[in-house]
């Protein structure tokens, strides 16, 4: 549930019903063509984007929670259950409270279920990189006579990653300089902290920013001397905009999720647009700073 909607994620969500619908079309059309494909339901674009990436084209993927939203209080849809009595094959985080309602719900007894558990943020390299590997393992276990394959390709995803990560980590040396503070919602602490930065605070769901909780932050930013807030957009994506506003940093808007905005359906995708925000909200606030300072002579 969003409590303050961009226009932005309205767009995604149009293009995530659009994505469904085609997601949807696609699988009934591959089922129907060479009844080979591997059915998978997986509850986040996070874990549907390294499914595809280690399975290929052996596997269709079907995501239940909108990547514009937070798993963590999805509520169930009617056809989610029967998707995943269908599909036979879930996959999902340890984090979900609402699995096991679905899983009761599909009542299929062939059913097996999946719970990754991977400690960290799906979104930091090193985490994406162990991700890969209990993937690979979780596919292997459903489908032994492809386990190399799988293994095979979770290494290779594995060098990948780690190669986005040296190119991203040479953008980010050079516009976050050591020493950087920030505040941040507790679910991008990772990422952010991954991005350079010290961070300062956290801060939860819009309704936990009390006035006190605010005045708490608030005080915590000026004392040290904060260069940027980022809200989640999947759990409150304008909660820290009046704080930045107040402390005078910069503010921006991150996604937890690939898919959350518009042309960032990967991991990669998602983490260079990530990272692409954070530059340019930083950027903006010296451009602006530089100006105040010449108009005042």
């Amino acid at each position: 549930m969003w409590f303050d909607r961009p226009a932005v994620c309205t767009r995604a969500a149009a293009a995530w019903s659009a994505a469904v619908l085609l997601g949807a079309l696609l699988v009934c059309g591959c089922a129907s063509e060479s009844g080979s494909q591997l059915q998978v339901v997986a509850t986040t674009t996070n874990l549907a984007s390294l499914i595809r990436e280690i399975g290929g084209e052996r596997i269709a993927v079907r995501v239940l929670v909108p990547p514009g939203s937070c798993p963590g209080h999805y509520d169930m849809r009617p056809g989610d259950a029967r998707a995943v009595a269908r599909s036979g094959l879930l996959f999902a985080h340890d984090y979900e409270q609402f699995v096991p309602r679905l899983v009761e719900s599909a009542g299929s007894p062939q059913l097996r279920t999946f719970r990754l558990e991977v400690e960290g943020n799906w979104l930091v390299p090193e985490v994406r990189a162990r991700a890969a590997g209990e993937v690979a393992r979780a596919l292997g276990e459903a489908e032994p006579e492809h386990r190399e394959a799988y293994e095979r390709r979770a290494a290779e995803a594995a060098g990948r990653i780690k190669a986005i990560e040296a190119e991203l980590r040479r953008d980010l040396d050079e516009a976050v300089p050591s020493g950087r503070f920030a505040l941040c919602s507790d679910q991008l602490e990772p990422v952010v902290r991954w991005m350079g930065f010290e961070i300062a605070g956290t801060y939860g769901r819009p309704e936990e920013l009390t006035p006190p909780a605010l005045h708490r932050l608030l005080e915590t930013g000026r004392a040290q001397k904060i260069s940027l807030v980022v809200d989640n957009l999947q759990s409150g994506p304008h909660a820290g905009a009046g704080l930045a506003g107040d402390i005078g940093a910069a503010h921006v808007t991150l996604s937890n999720f690939p898919g959350g905005f518009p042309d960032t359906e990967t991991w990669d995708a998602c983490l260079r647009d990530n990272v692409r925000r954070v530059i340019a909200a930083l950027g903006e606030t010296r451009s602006k700073v530089r100006s105040d300072d010449a108009e005042r002579g």
